[in-house]
């Protein structure tokens, strides 16, 4: 009879975990019940909201139930959601202060455990509000200035947060511009499924943001570049902040319909606000190659799901980086003809490009900037080989994935050192964004061969970049601030008056296209 009671007990025991295991199972595949709020914002809420609600629904993610709150000048009494109602609250909200006991209502929900996330403009919201302000971490515009927190940024040289306290007032963006974006914390759940760097379709780029900034974890910043009007930092771009019981998703992505239909902005929208309401990301992991550093994707919000099916096999993986691009190899393709300049173009500066016996020479111009004979075309993904005689005394280079500016067409990337021994020959240097060297480490001086042609080989493939001057290594960096696509460039450096002049000589220009 024992025995036989026993494995009743333990069939019975079997049955309830099964019957517990389904129920959990089909509590976890419910859709998160999301509460979006919107109704005044000086962007084009009624336009953005039903993105965010199609990005979030896509695939059964969730469900999500619109709070228009009352317009400009309205009574605001009668607003009064019922957030305990909700996994999470998402806020594309810009606009006057709740009333009193909505804002108790909802400091309440999130202290006690309810999730929320803050979407672009949402974070210039209620500059006045101690509680929210301590909710977003660090905010812009309404009058916030070093009273009301420091500034974060990364800082690349230090490879570390600071927290900068100077007087100044918060909120800034230049103009909408694609930018990289750089996973700063790979081991959070919201960030862990995604590539370490991927693009962002054009966007406001939000700098000089600033509050408390307590209980914060920056996952991802993007450096936001002074050509296109930015403050030359490294400005956060998703935050999760801890407030009380609650969890804060924060992200300055999605300015407009254009920038929610970037595959950046959906993607991390919808793991941020699972994680915000339930501590956990459970969506897949994102491929590179879906979502990657080559070319800012864009997608339908309806169908932003169909991203989420596991990491492929990424692009690079046919490339060797263990040695030297080969010359031997099919595919490569001359850029300079030996005889004229067809196929190029000189932007910035006064210095003078001619052919001579098969080469393509620079001359310095005394009191001239920097001068550069640029490719009429733009390149990607690439190897790509040159051999290059400089006058001793003279500091040359060749740029890569780069762009000009408007004015005066200032042109600035990455660019690929050629400098007489002992010097930097060979590592790179980001001209003219002011982040100065991208090659932190510099143990080898003397690579460059003086008073003669020397033989470059250079391959840029996603964010890493090598280069070999003859058969030696000199650089290989992943550099994903930069932008990967743009011309090439053959520099004239300025020179001081009274000096010079001096030459530098290119032949053999040769590009092979890698995929």
């Amino acid at each position: 009879m024992k025995s036989r009671l026993c494995t009743i007990l333990a069939a019975s025991a079997v049955l309830l975990s099964a019957a517990f295991a389904t129920d959990q199972a089909s509590a976890e595949s419910k859709p998160l019940n999301v509460l979006l709020i919107d109704g005044q914002n000086n962007h084009k809420w009624q336009e953005t909201t039903p993105l965010i609600q199609a990005t979030l629904e896509s695939g059964d993610f969730a469900k999500v139930t619109v709070a228009t709150a009352p317009g400009k000048g309205e009574d605001k009494a009668g607003f009064a959601p019922k957030f305990t109602d909700y996994d999470v609250v998402v806020s594309n909200y810009n606009g006057e202060a709740w009333s009193s006991e909505t804002e108790k209502a909802f400091e309440t929900y999130v202290s006690e455990g309810g999730g929320f996330v803050t979407v672009h403009a949402a974070d210039n919201s209620f500059p006045k509000w101690d509680a929210y302000n301590q909710m977003i971490g660090v905010g812009g515009w309404g009058g916030r200035n070093e009273k009301d927190g420091p500034y974060v940024r990364w800082k690349e040289d230090q490879k570390k947060f600071t927290r900068d306290m100077s007087k100044g007032g918060g909120g800034q963006h230049g103009k909408r511009v694609p930018f990289m974006m750089v996973v700063r914390d790979a081991s959070h759940p919201i960030t862990a499924g995604l590539p370490k760097s991927f693009l962002q379709v054009a966007d406001e780029l939000y700098g000089k943001l600033r509050g408390p900034a307590e209980n914060m974890d920056v996952l991802a910043t993007a450096y936001s570049n002074p050509a296109t009007g930015g403050t030359g930092e490294h400005e956060p771009i998703l935050m999760t902040i801890q407030y009380g019981e609650g969890r804060v998703f924060h992200t300055t992505l999605g300015h407009d319909v254009p920038a929610m239909k970037g595959l950046a902005f959906q993607t991390s929208l919808r793991r941020g606000t699972e994680w915000a309401a339930t501590g956990n990301v459970t969506l897949a992991a994102v491929a590179a190659d879906k979502m990657g550093s080559d070319e800012a994707a864009t997608g339908d919000p309806a169908k932003a799901s169909e991203v989420e099916s596991g990491a492929k096999a990424s692009p690079s993986s046919n490339v060797n980086f263990d040695a030297a691009p080969d010359l031997k190899a099919d595919g490569w393709k001359p850029l300079f003809d030996g005889k004229s300049l067809d196929g190029w173009n000189r932007k910035n500066g006064t210095a003078k490009y001619r052919v001579e016996d098969g080469t393509i020479v620079g001359t310095t111009s005394e009191g001239s900037p920097n001068s550069f004979l640029c490719s009429d075309e733009n390149y990607g993904n690439f190897e790509l080989t040159f051999e290059v005689n400089v006058d001793t005394g003279l500091n040359s280079g060749v740029q890569i994935r780069s762009q000009s500016r408007e004015k005066g067409g200032r042109v600035f990337g990455p660019q690929v050192e050629i400098e007489s021994a002992p010097g930097e020959a060979g590592y790179i240097y980001s001209e003219a964004t002011g982040r100065g060297w991208i090659t932190k480490e510099q143990p080898i001086k003397d690579a460059y061969k003086n008073d003669q042609f020397n033989r470059y080989l250079v391959r840029a493939h996603g964010n890493r970049i090598q280069v070999w001057i003859g058969d030696q290594k000199i650089s290989d960096i992943q550099d994903p601030e930069s932008s990967t696509n743009g011309f090439l460039g053959l520099q004239v450096h300025g020179i001081k008056a009274g000096t010079g002049p001096y030459e530098v000589s290119w032949r053999d220009i040769q590009i092979r296209d890698l995929n």
